[in-house]
């Protein structure tokens, strides 16, 4: 089971995922990730750099992605990342978990997250599924902006 910080920074890593995508960010946070995902494994981070792909064109395929579209496709890496965090022990997700904080941190789409704390700057999105509930506990200023649309890329 991982701490909620770790899953924090796995919700964080799947929003940046979802916001990147058709971005002139997409290209230097697909690279990141995908040498994230394969940890010295060539085959691992191939496989990555293809799914993220893929994902990055099913969401693009009908335009300007809905916000379901975008909470769908973050969940779903989120999923992966979490996944990934659970199946390395101690000093090795430790390692990851440190990995991933930098990466996010240098990636201009990604809600930031402070370590050790529970603060986002950037998109945060809380859902619940089948009869569970779901808050959101603001402690501060809140600032409201539109985010800039995808830019689908040029093929």
């Amino acid at each position: 089971m991982l701490t909620e910080e770790l899953l924090t920074l796995a919700a964080a890593a799947g929003a940046a995922v979802a916001t990147a995508a058709g971005t002139d960010a997409w290209e230097g946070l697909r690279a990141r990730l995908g040498h994230w995902f394969g940890r010295g494994d060539g085959r691992r981070g191939e496989a990555a750099l293809a799914e993220l792909d893929g994902s990055a064109a099913e969401l693009l395929e009908g335009g300007t992605p809905t916000g379901g579209e975008l909470e769908r496709c973050g969940a779903a890496w989120r999923d992966r990342v979490v996944a990934t965090l659970e199946r390395l022990d101690g000093p090795d997700r430790d390692e990851a978990a440190h990995d991933l904080r930098r990466l996010l941190a240098e990636e201009p789409t990604a809600p930031k997250i402070h370590s050790g704390d529970q603060h986002v700057q950037g998109d945060i999105r809380v859902h619940a599924e089948q009869g569970s509930l779901a808050a959101a506990l603001i402690n501060g200023n809140v600032h409201f902006s539109p985010p800039p649309p995808p830019v689908r890329p040029e093929g």
